[in-house]
């Protein structure tokens, strides 16, 4: 099977990549210039945008099914309807593809379109309540709409719901959780947002690019999964890492309401700079709720592996130190 990847370039679709050429499938990869890191070889390469509805169609030609990764996964823009042209027009731009070829496609959403879970983990028949606190989180919910929407007219579209993705691979910041605890470790990390007691969702980047290579040809039309792993609080997290690394791990903690008011003064100073900022207001909301799910669906029928958190966290430390991430 040729199968055309966008996101190739990132975190996770390095892994897919990956996993597709060690399934036996060929992949083409729909890059945009400039984003051209270590490809493998064995890739075909197409330089393109996909926001550029054209250029998508062409990539597609002689594929025979698409898996729709790429996304712009930040907590701000100086642009903010960048976050509406890549994140939902891209993927009206994959089904358009799609329909025009008579392919299946399978597309990355995340678990912040299913919506915050309160604690106790929620699967793939909760709704998004609305109330974004970011455009990133708005921006994929609406994306999952338009998803919906083409899977109820019968498309053949798989939408998979990750976790927080993390492991070996790349040290970016799709890979949050290796970034904080190699930050961490390395005296760099100011502190993290709240308490540390809020549930996230924790899904080892390897398992997370299988299910999208099972989804291929395991998943039924129109189906959602939630590709989530173990749900574990931000201080269990670092207790993990903290044992793995075999020193105290514990980050300095930055109370809810401070936290607003320093990311909200950051937001500001970034709009006037148009300068990334570390921290912003509404990413702080995002934090202040659990994000908690259960993925026996994906387990029961894509084969999706379920990674301890322990046995994920102990690998990401083992490779940062191996790398010369951190000391």
């Amino acid at each position: 099977m040729r199968v055309l990847l966008t996101g190739g370039a990132g975190f996770l679709g390095g892994a897919i990549t990956r996993s597709l050429l060690a399934n036996g499938h060929d992949v083409t990869l729909l890059v945009r210039g400039g984003l051209r890191p270590s490809l493998p070889e064995e890739a075909t390469v197409v330089d393109g945008d996909i926001r550029d509805a054209a250029r998508f169609l062409e990539a597609s030609e002689g594929c025979d099914a698409i898996i729709h990764t790429a996304a712009l996964v930040k907590i701000w823009s100086a642009r903010r309807q960048a976050f509406d042209d890549v994140n939902i027009g891209g993927l009206r731009n994959a089904i358009a593809a799609a329909k025009a070829r008579n392919i299946r496609l399978v597309y990355t959403s995340s678990f912040f379109a299913v919506g915050p879970s309160g604690p106790s983990p929620v699967d793939e028949s909760a709704t998004h309540p609305g109330g974004y606190g970011n455009d990133y989180e708005r921006t994929k919910a609406e994306a999952d709409r338009v998803a919906r929407a083409f899977a109820a007219e019968g498309g053949d579209i798989v939408i998979l719901y990750p976790g927080v993705i993390y492991g070996v691979g790349e040290l970016t910041d799709g890979n949050l959780v290796a970034k904080l605890i190699a930050d961490q470790m390395n005296g760099k990390l100011p502190g993290i947002v709240g308490p540390g007691d809020r549930l996230w969702s924790y899904a080892y980047v390897d398992d997370v690019a299988q299910a999208h290579v099972a989804a291929l040809q395991k998943a039924g039309r129109g189906e959602r999964y939630l590709l989530c792993g173990e749900n574990a609080t931000l201080d269990e997290m670092f207790a993990l890492a903290s044992r793995r690394a075999g020193r105290r791990l514990a980050p300095r903690k930055l109370p809810f309401t401070l936290a607003r008011i320093t990311g909200y003064f950051m937001w500001l100073w970034a709009d006037i700079t148009g300068k990334m900022p570390e921290l912003t207001h509404e990413a702080v909301a995002l934090f202040e709720k659990h994000w908690a799910y259960r993925s026996d669906k994906a387990v029961r029928e894509l084969g999706f592996r379920i990674r301890p958190l322990d046995e994920g966290v102990g690998a990401t430390v083992e490779w940062l130190r191996a790398d010369g991430y951190v000391s």
